[in-house]
């Protein structure tokens, strides 16, 4: 049951953050979004080539990636950070339940192959 807690939380951790924040930036790269800080991108990317655009796109889950992994390390390294999840009358803290928060992200049973619905590439 502990597993499953984390598990949600990962799901959560996942699309809410990791498929978002992807999602909004690829947005903005393709001229979809109206806002200032779209635009300021659109405009920064105007002259690239399509090559240079595809590896922009390329490189931006790995930005994404290396942040939620920093931030699960951060949370794990940090006595004074609890992250708890509750499901029904059970509450844990989620590094009690881990063996390793940045883990629980990679591998084909990590929660970015089992819950992103964006794009991935394992150990690249």
């Amino acid at each position: 049951m502990d597993k499953d807690i984390l598990n949600e939380y990962g799901k959560i951790l996942i699309s809410d953050v990791r498929d978002r924040t992807i999602h909004s930036m690829d947005m903005m790269l393709s001229g979809k979004m109206n806002g200032v800080t779209a635009k300021r991108i659109l405009e920064k990317v105007s002259s690239f080539s399509e090559s240079q655009l595809e590896s922009l796109k390329w490189l931006i889950p790995k930005i994404v990636d290396l942040s939620l992994h920093n931030m699960l390390v951060m949370i794990e390294e940090n006595d004074e950070i609890n992250v708890e999840i509750s499901a029904g009358d059970v509450s844990n803290n989620i590094k009690e339940v881990s063996d390793g928060l940045p883990g629980e992200l990679y591998t084909e049973d990590g929660w970015i192959m089992k819950y992103s619905n964006e794009r991935y590439e394992e150990g690249i």
